[in-house]
């Protein structure tokens, strides 16, 4: 505790010197793995995978609905993964798509309607994924379940089960600013992964004070690395499916003049410089053990239900 509170005297003085809050140093991100992140870094393995449980746990529940927030809850994931968008008047709420016509009752992008005019609309019958054993049954959820969430909703969830919210922006517009502020009045600082594929949102969050775990996905080491060094605390999924892994491995994978030989070798570079490896996704045990095998630190599942198991 007294190394958190060292930490943020630190930050405060920062933002007090030069207006905003620098990149987090590799020294003071090792220090906030060693502390308040440790549930981010706990070891992953095939008996108790870390598995983030993609837009919740799509085979009990719609993609983004609270439903399938608490059915990932129940089931004691270790994350839960999520999407933040704005609204019209400023609201944040779960919701993947620009615009509603995919997954909502709703036509039109998010952006455009306020938060109230959003709660109209229902969650449809959709998954981001082919959840080939199914277990809900749409018509039994109530209108109020089928609400697209807000952000505050999803932490309250993932605070009461015990799960780290592992967040994906897909814009900022204010939404960063109060994604601090909610983290922050949820009491869950230091315990979440904020992710994106745009690497200078996660740049604009480390220069706001965030100092959560980032996360990089589908990362280039030789177009990302360098400045994902100067962020730290950084996690990367890098852009392979299981089925490449006994492939030759891609050219676009060199660092510094260092080209790994194969996955697991990349995996190993990864951590060698202090980076957590993820990979997307893996929805069968097959897939689970694969991944293991290649020390993942942690990976998305659109049918977590399914990767659970046990060692044979």
């Amino acid at each position: 505790m007294k190394r958190i509170l060292s930490l943020l005297i630190i930050q405060f003085c920062l933002v007090a010197l030069y207006g905003q809050a620098p990149m987090c140093s590799p020294q003071m991100a090792k220090k906030m793995q060693k502390s308040a992140l440790i549930k981010i870094i706990r070891k992953n393995s095939a008996r108790h995978p870390l598995i983030n449980a993609h837009r919740g746990c799509q085979a009990y529940g719609p993609e983004n609905s609270i439903p399938a927030f608490i059915a990932a809850g129940e089931r004691h994931v270790w994350a839960i993964e999520t999407d933040f968008r704005l609204t019209k008047d400023g609201v944040v709420v779960c919701h993947h798509d620009a615009t509603l016509d995919r997954t909502t009752t709703g036509t039109g992008n998010v952006k455009d309607y306020t938060y109230e005019e959003l709660r109209r609309m229902r969650i449809k019958e959709v998954n981001c994924a082919n959840i080939y054993n199914k277990a809900y049954d749409y018509a039994g959820f109530s209108e109020a379940e089928l609400r697209i969430p807000t952000m505050d909703e999803y932490f309250d969830i993932c605070r009461r089960y015990g799960c780290v919210p592992f967040i994906e922006l897909k814009e900022d517009g204010g939404v960063i600013k109060k994604m601090i502020e909610s983290i922050k009045r949820h009491g869950l600082e230091g315990s979440c992964v904020v992710s994106s594929i745009h690497l200078d949102l996660l740049v604009a969050a480390r220069e706001q004070g965030c100092m959560e775990m980032v996360h990089h996905i589908f990362s280039t080491p030789s177009k990302d690395f360098e400045t994902l060094k100067r962020l730290g605390n950084v996690s990367v999924s890098l852009n392979v499916s299981h089925k490449h892994f006994s492939k030759p491995i891609s050219n676009k994978f060199d660092y510094n003049g260092y080209h790994p030989k194969d996955y697991k070798d990349a995996i190993r570079m990864c951590h060698k410089m202090g980076f957590r490896a993820c990979y997307r996704a893996a929805d069968t045990p097959e897939a689970v053990r694969q991944v293991m095998r290649y020390g993942v630190d942690c990976f998305p599942s659109n049918c977590m239900w399914a990767a659970r198991m046990k060692e044979k």
